[in-house]
């Protein structure tokens, strides 16, 4: 009888843990915001050297972007996507955008951002179509892409194309070289452009994720 009594007492003082973890926690499934900001120094052949700088947010699949001195010079940018991830091993996000553009360049743009990674090589490449809203001749496509190889956590190095209506040299699609070293939340990277020609320019960056 009293060691029923004791076993009661026991059952009845201890919490009821496993009812606790089987609620379901919402709060923490839902996701959280995730900020990243991008700063280029640029000096390109037929244009002023300027910085472009690019605020991104994200919060599970959704993207945002402010740019300024990203499609024009003294021009800024809204952009709004959403983002699919597909593979595991052979890892692609695919985000499709759509943006406002205003300043020197006013008009809308659709663009598509495409990052895919398998083992130590990744392909980023960002795209879009430009429509001017005050002038339809000056339409036009820009596009940025890269091409690397990691050699460590800290350290990659590949290539590097893009074709910009700010910068104006005799070649259409600028390609290059990139170095980019990150060892942590800040990272660096050096884009060598059209080297040993008299169309080279370079640009360098500053990534920080918070």
């Amino acid at each position: 009888m009293l060691e029923s009594l004791f076993t009661s007492f026991l059952l009845a003082s201890t919490p009821a843990q496993d009812m606790t973890h089987a609620a379901p926690r919402v709060a923490d499934e839902r996701p959280s915001w995730e900020f990243a900001l991008s700063a280029f120094y640029v000096d390109p052949p037929g244009s002023d050297q300027h910085a472009t700088t690019i605020l991104y947010a994200d919060r599970g699949p959704l993207h945002l972007e402010a740019r300024y001195n990203y499609e024009d010079l003294d021009t800024a940018s809204l952009f709004a996507g959403w983002t699919f991830e597909v593979g595991e091993e052979l890892h692609a996000a695919i985000t499709p955008m759509v943006g406002g553009i205003f300043g020197d360049t006013n008009g809308v743009a659709p663009a598509l951002l495409l990052d895919v990674g398998w083992s130590k090589l990744t392909f980023y490449s960002e795209a879009e179509y430009v429509f001017d809203t005050d002038d339809s001749d000056e339409d036009y496509f820009y596009s940025w892409s890269t091409l690397t190889w990691r050699f460590s956590k800290v350290l990659a190095a590949g290539l590097v194309s893009e074709r910009s209506k700010i910068v104006d040299t005799d070649l259409e699609l600028q390609r290059g070289l990139t170095l980019q070293v990150t060892p942590g939340p800040v990272g660096f990277s050096l884009y060598v452009y059209n080297p040993a020609s008299d169309d080279a320019y370079y640009t360098l960056s500053m990534d920080l994720s918070f």
